[in-house]
């Protein structure tokens, strides 16, 4: 089996280390600078009600961010590696080294997108992303950020439909019954799970699966560590003959590049960055996120900023870390033969694995109607279709059968709909609007009575610059991203 040599505590070490680094700070993202919240504030309020709301909210903020993309990640990385090996960038440990910073560069400006909603949302009273856009911006381009979230939301769709379909058959070939298509499991779970799920008039029923799928993936991650550190998929190692078998039937179906190598390094970063911002989403709920958390003291006045600076960055740390760890330990497990839907790669016998499956396949089955109500609701706004259209049974059957149907489509794996759903809808509401929304808002558009309104956010030093190299970054990130991935 084809391995990249390995760093393994090195790399995972220095990502840990930046990110509680970080964490142990407070670090936040107000104005130009990172934020601290002052000790003597700290010292006001009332740690027991504070340091519960943040803890609650931090851990829903990181059930919003980590999901199924999550799987796409080793097989964008690896062949990011790959590529760059090929290109003679740099050794092993540079190259990885290179993606440690990446994925620091990537989670600081998801977080600091979130945190800029949040601030646009204190200083209007908006409550809504679609309202903090019109308040700033205008409502001529007001259906921008719910079309995004309609992109998002339904690339995620499809992607839980086809871990379902991988994890299904991964399950049953455990159980010795493997003549089932995928198609066939997927129809049948389409019409006897999804269907009735997606009808129910309240998802809050659902609530929990949020907290399964944070479990599951963190399960997956440990799990995935572990089978790198034994060596089980190594040459000798328990599982190396099944996994290789896997493997190789991957890399016959793989026709080779005619690409050079340059060319071919570009289109990979480009694809992964897209595919890293998909994983990172979370941007559209910023404004419910920020509305759970309790008004505390501030040199403001009353203020939510300082509670939020804390929440997105242990938030974003924490999913950052778990991302990481998937990462490297499918990246060095398997290389650049990784499947698009990491668990694909490994082996139906391994019993470790196999719990990592079914956790994560219950994640992915009630995470499902989620994505599915938002999709709906969102795309129903959008047409300015009426009200009924979204609770009839028909539109629920479309949209369920759309997402099954862009999920069999030949050549549109798992890593192509993150890709482009990182790049259509994610560059858009993680990077361009909160900027474009930051870079409009003026004294004058502030709620009435806000204490910092005389506060421009133009005039803080270095901050127009910054919102505005964000925001051409995401228009070039969608641009490239949509453009390179469609050629893959």
């Amino acid at each position: 089996m084809w391995r990249f040599r390995r760093a393994r505590s090195g790399t995972l070490c220095i990502f840990a280390a930046v990110l509680l680094e970080a964490a142990r700070h407070g670090m936040g993202f107000g104005g130009a600078n990172l934020f601290v919240v002052p000790p003597t504030l700290k010292e006001s309020v009332s740690q027991t009600s504070t340091d519960s709301s943040t803890a609650a909210t931090t851990a829903n903020l990181a059930k919003n961010i980590v999901g199924a993309g999550v799987l796409s990640l080793p097989s964008g990385a690896a062949k990011v590696v790959d590529a760059a090996s090929s290109s003679g960038v740099g050794s092993h440990d540079t190259i990885v080294t290179a993606l440690v910073l990446l994925y620091v560069v990537f989670g600081a400006l998801n977080a600091y997108g979130f945190y800029l909603i949040g601030e646009v949302c204190e200083r209007t009273g908006a409550r809504t992303y679609q309202e903090a856009w019109t308040k700033t911006l205008g409502s001529r381009f007001a259906w921008m950020p719910s079309a995004a979230s309609v992109i998002c939301s339904f690339t995620g769709m499809v992607a839980c439909i086809a871990v379902l379909g991988d994890t299904a058959s991964q399950i049953l070939t455990s159980m010795g019954q493997d003549m089932m298509p995928k198609e066939i499991l997927v129809g049948g779970i389409s019409s006897l799970v999804l269907f009735p799920l997606c009808l129910l008039p309240s998802l809050s029923p659902l609530a929990f699966a949020s907290v399964l799928g944070l479990l599951g993936v963190t399960v997956l991650s440990l799990v995935m560590l572990l089978r790198w550190f034994d060596g089980s998929y190594e040459l000798g190692g328990s599982f190396y003959s099944d996994a290789k078998t896997t493997l190789d039937l991957l890399t016959k179906t793989q026709a080779p590049s005619a690409q050079s190598p340059d060319d071919l390094l570009f289109q990979q970063v480009c694809i992964f960055a897209a595919i890293l911002s998909n994983a990172f989403s979370a941007h559209f709920n910023a404004p419910a996120i920020f509305n759970e958390l309790e008004p505390q003291p501030d040199l403001r006045g009353s203020s939510r900023l300082p509670q939020l600076a804390k929440v997105t960055t242990m938030a974003f740390a924490l999913s950052g870390f778990i991302f990481w760890a998937i990462t490297m330990a499918g990246v060095e497990t398997f290389g650049p033969q990784a499947d698009a839907s990491i668990l694909n790669s490994y082996s139906a016998a391994d019993p470790l694995v196999a719990v990592a499956r079914v956790g994560l396949g219950l994640c992915v089955l009630f995470e499902f109607p989620l994505l599915e109500r938002c999709f709906r609701q969102t795309a129903v706004e959008v047409l300015s279709l009426p009200k009924w259209v979204e609770q009839h049974a028909l539109t629920v059957a479309s949209s369920i059968g759309l997402s099954v149907a862009l999920a069999f489509l030949p050549g549109f794996g798992l890593d192509k709909t993150s890709a482009l759903g990182g790049a259509l809808g994610a560059s858009l509401l993680i990077y361009i609007a909160p900027a474009l929304m930051a870079l409009n808002l003026s004294p004058a558009k502030s709620r009435q009575g806000y204490p910092g309104a005389a506060t421009d956010l133009r005039e803080v030093p270095g901050q127009e610059a910054l919102l505005r190299g964000v925001a051409g970054l995401g228009s070039l990130l969608g641009g490239f991203g949509v453009a390179e991935s469609m050629q893959v």
